[in-house]
């Protein structure tokens, strides 16, 4: 899968968590090409996570901080074809977490 496909994937997934109808959300920063050119999927994961961070109890706090943490990774200084890997795999966990919270998709 291209790079590009990948943070394009990401970009759905946030859309979905933020309930953003348009690309470009948040001033560019919930897009493809932040998320690419700018290495900003750590960002992107975190705006994603925040309004589940603020109303969760403690139990759903650890969980979320676990996908926090574990994506931290981003921040460092790794090879592009780690950093779409990672941002793969995240992908699928907030994707996860979204079905698993029924969030629904943004129309």
């Amino acid at each position: 899968m291209f790079s590009e496909q990948i943070a394009i994937k990401l970009e759905i997934v946030a859309r979905r968590a933020l309930n953003i109808k348009k690309k470009g959300g948040m001033g560019g920063v919930i897009s493809a090409q932040h998320i690419e050119k700018e290495h900003g999927a750590f960002t992107v994961i975190c705006a994603a996570l925040a309004p589940y961070y603020l109303n969760a109890t403690e139990e759903e706090r650890k969980t979320l901080n676990d996908i926090i943490e574990r994506y931290k990774v981003l921040n460092e200084n790794c090879s592009p074809e780690e950093y779409f890997k990672i941002i793969d795999r995240a992908s699928e966990e907030l994707k996860n977490l979204l079905n698993h919270l029924g969030v629904q998709d943004v129309e």
